[in-house]
């Protein structure tokens, strides 16, 4: 099984050799003379000798004589010449190339004079001309390129005014940027935009009625809830005082008690003071029960009276949070809306 393997990858490779061996010479020069231009040249693909050329990466500089190469040459698919020195006499070399479909001239010094040797490229499917002085003369050069189907035109000279004629000769062709388009795109966006404001700014509307009504309900139950807890509050003030009331009875008492036997008072004087002591003595322990039992309502009320604030305080924020978001929206509406209008009138 592993001879097997063995024979067919030395197969493969003999195939490769001969595949080589089979370039035509016109094609190997054309390459070789590439390559010592400073580009670089490959075949499109295993079973396409097609050459897809470069030489935006080339460390030699890149003139008009280079592309000399060209003048007679055939077989090739791309040239990328992006950020090169050609100017416009250097693509007179190009214009034979009739399998020509990519050609890449961005950030060059080409002008409208230098696609005029473009017009007879009728295999061009692909046209760069981003960063270049061409203007919408250029444009009427391309309406004879009828397989043309992406031109790129940013920064350069081109206007809608340049672009709409050439769409019409070249229905399929993609420009970009589209003027017209790119304009009407945006106008459907600013409209939608200026919609949905809309929709958002009676969305608000409705909302901060009810986050206003939630506020007030929140705030009289902040109210109601303090007012309990100050209710308890009293009583509890109220409970402490009975206790200090109680407790300073029996304590006096307690003094008279011990005057009446120190004093050797009758058993009857001393029984009647000592019967007043424990009636005293009781009511201070019941005034301290019920001390006792008021002191958790004050804890719970207070703790609702705290709780019903802070969330009059957050229906509150919330409630000004709303009518702050409204009021951008109803600015933002008004805004897209001036826009809109504005693309539109200038779209008549």
């Amino acid at each position: 099984m592993r001879t097997l393997l063995s024979l067919s990858v030395i197969l493969l490779n003999l195939s490769a050799v001969v595949a080589q061996d089979e370039t035509p010479d016109a094609s190997a020069a054309l390459v070789k003379a590439i390559q010592e231009a400073g580009g670089q040249a490959i075949p499109l693909a295993q079973n396409d000798p097609r050459l897809s050329v470069s030489f935006h990466l080339s460390d030699q500089e890149i003139t008009d004589d280079t592309l000399a190469i060209f003048a007679d040459a055939s077989g090739v698919h791309s040239i990328n010449l992006r950020g090169t020195a050609i100017t416009d006499a250097g693509l007179a070399h190009l214009s034979g190339l009739s399998d020509l479909v990519q050609l890449h001239l961005e950030k060059t010094a080409i002008t409208d004079a230098g696609l005029e040797h473009l017009k007879d490229l009728k295999s061009l499917e692909y046209l760069n001309v981003y960063g270049t002085k061409v203007t919408d003369a250029g444009m009427s050069t391309l309406h004879g390129l009828a397989g043309l189907r992406k031109l790129y035109v940013w920064q350069t000279e081109v206007t809608e005014a340049g672009q709409e004629p050439l769409k019409a000769a070249l229905p399929e062709l993609e420009i970009v940027p589209d003027f017209k388009r790119d304009r009407e795109r945006e106008i459907m966006e600013t409209v939608r935009a200026a919609e949905d404001a809309g929709k958002e700014v009676e969305e608000l509307a409705a909302k901060i009625g009810a986050d206003m009504k939630a506020a007030d309900e929140a705030a009289q139950k902040a109210a109601a809830a303090a007012e309990v807890a100050a209710t308890v509050a009293a009583a509890q003030a109220s409970a402490g005082t009975v206790v200090e009331a109680a407790t300073a009875h029996a304590a006096a008492l307690t003094k008279a008690v011990e005057a009446l036997k120190a004093a050797s008072a009758g058993k009857e004087a001393i029984e009647a003071a000592e019967k007043s002591l424990a009636a005293a003595q009781k009511d201070v322990e019941d005034a301290k029960a019920a001390q006792e039992a008021i002191k958790k309502p004050v804890e719970d009320t207070a703790k609702a009276a705290e709780e019903a604030k802070k969330a009059a305080e957050a229906a509150k924020t919330a409630a000004d949070e709303t009518k702050k978001k409204s009021d951008e929206a109803i600015k933002r509406a008004a805004e897209l809306k001036k826009k809109a209008e504005e693309l539109q009138a200038n779209n008549k």
